[in-house]
């Protein structure tokens, strides 16, 4: 009898570790579960995601939502979307900004600009780096250069590489702010950092005819096209 009281001691003790094991998953285990349902097609895994989606976990419903989208097509984006909306229901700025290109591509909808531009702009209030540059991108092109250029600060301070160029663009040519070459420089160099091939192509010619208060450098700037070369290869943009 004394080892069976044993054991049901020691199942006794491990019951708080074990619910503490039952909270929510990590985005280890949800990233973990997405690559087994799409390229390994792994049923357990599918059930899985929609599990911990059910529970109302706004990463979870993301995911789930990725794996759907890549998965299927146009009818993969039709399953995806009602995921990416409870997801951004919960505060998930990323599911925010799918659901502005799923408006804006018609991805399983009908092309929609007002509630993409809804999506949008819900997303970027929610400092999502992306969406924020699109606006940026978006008030430029109205020729509100004082918005764009605010918008850019939002998105740089984010992340965003393309946020980036652009502040540095905005200060060498005075789009919104004053000139500022040293600032434009600055910014330029951030998204170079990046590997984001305009800004690296920019500072090359900068580098080669002595512009932005730079001294001439050849050989800087055949460094630098040689890089923003590789980089074009590279850089993924987020924007739509």
């Amino acid at each position: 009898m004394k080892p069976i009281r044993k054991r049901l001691a020691a199942l006794a003790a491990a019951l708080p570790l074990l619910a503490g094991c039952a909270g929510k998953p990590s985005q280890a285990e949800l990233d973990d579960a997405r690559q087994h349902a799409v390229f390994v097609h792994d049923a357990a895994a599918w059930q899985r995601l929609e599990e911990w989606a059910g529970d109302d976990d706004p990463a979870a419903q993301r995911t789930l939502a990725e794996a759907l989208s890549s998965a299927g097509g146009i009818e993969g984006w039709r399953k995806a979307r009602p995921w990416y909306e409870k997801a951004a229901a919960g505060g998930d700025a990323w599911s925010a900004f799918r659901l502005a290109r799923i408006y804006a591509k018609g991805l399983g909808v009908a092309v929609d600009a007002g509630e993409s531009g809804r999506w949008l702009t819900l997303a970027a209030q929610r400092r999502q780096p992306d969406a924020a540059c699109m606006l940026g991108l978006r008030a430029k092109d109205g020729g509100d250069a004082r918005a764009a250029w605010q918008w850019f600060e939002l998105a740089a301070q984010q992340g965003s590489a393309e946020a980036m160029f652009q502040l540095g663009i905005a200060y060498q040519e005075g789009l919104g702010v004053a000139v500022d070459l040293p600032r434009a420089r600055g910014w330029y160099e951030k998204a170079a950092r990046l590997e984001m091939p305009a800004a690296l192509q920019t500072l090359a010619m900068a580098y080669e005819g002595g512009d932005l208060g730079l001294t001439k450098d050849p050989a800087k700037a055949s460094e630098l096209f040689n890089l923003a070369a590789h980089a074009v290869h590279d850089f993924e943009s987020a924007l739509f």
